[in-house]
């Protein structure tokens, strides 16, 4: 159980993230530079959903946001800069969501279940978006080397933390708590991928109600522990007579 007065693992992760994500993103200062920033990331959004980043140029990019190239260039080195910077506000966006929606759950089951289907739904929200990451980004190994990889380390650290804490909580075993975490990404990755190639499964949120079901059956309740049995006995007969004695 948390100790009173401490807040559980997750929550200071989620935290710490959001925190980290917000400073990244607020890099300049005037709030002029601020919403060109945040224009130009929407339009790149744009196109790269429609041509994928390798395709897709910088001019493309300007264009879309109706801004001269020059102004591209203010706020970002290539390309690949914007790329594997549009994450983090959508990632910390959802987090965000996440956190308003946990605090009226009570279980750490039920804490689970909605970060894999919010995981779901905001990706079925923000398909531009969503056809970046998972068909274009989260795929490459250039992102071992960019400022994604932490907010992408601190979403599975915050599922990987709720899982844990269910443990704690003793509603399941503990397990390996990584490996569990993996299996659930992976699942949930795929899922939203081939809905985003293929439009299929058609309906994404039954189909991802139905994968949660299924995946949250890997969290095995946790066996209850059954009463010491009394030693028989010269020693259980001499604690016996002490004790009546």
């Amino acid at each position: 159980m948390t100790a009173a007065g401490t807040e559980p693992k997750w929550k200071t992760l989620l935290t710490a993230a959001v925190e980290r994500a917000q400073t990244e993103s607020d890099l300049p200062k005037q709030e002029r530079s601020r919403a060109r920033r945040a224009e130009i990331v929407k339009a790149a959004t744009r196109v790269f959903a429609r041509d994928g980043v390798t395709r897709a140029r910088l001019a493309d990019v300007a264009a879309e946001a109706g801004v001269p190239l020059s102004s591209v260039y203010d706020y970002f080195t290539d390309k690949e800069d914007i790329a594997y910077g549009l994450p983090v506000p959508h990632v910390t966006a959802f987090l965000q969501e996440f956190e308003g929606k946990a605090r009226t759950l009570a279980s750490a089951r039920d804490r689970v279940r909605l970060f894999l289907w919010l995981t779901v739904d905001f990706a079925r929200r923000n398909q531009e978006w969503s056809r970046t990451l998972y068909l274009e980004i989260w795929p490459s190994v250039m992102v071992e080397k960019a400022v994604v990889r932490e907010i992408l380390d601190d979403y599975a650290k915050v599922l990987q933390e709720l899982i844990v804490d269910g443990a704690r909580l003793g509603e399941w075993e503990m397990g390996n708590p990584y490996e569990t975490m993996t299996i659930f990404l992976g699942s949930i990755n795929q899922l939203i991928a081939t809905w985003l190639l293929y439009r299929n499964p058609r309906d994404v949120m039954k189909a991802a109600s139905s994968s949660i079901e299924r995946l949250l059956t890997l969290l095995a309740p946790a066996q209850p522990v059954a009463p010491a049995k009394p030693r028989s006995g010269r020693g259980a007969r001499a604690r016996t007579a002490a004790l009546e004695g």
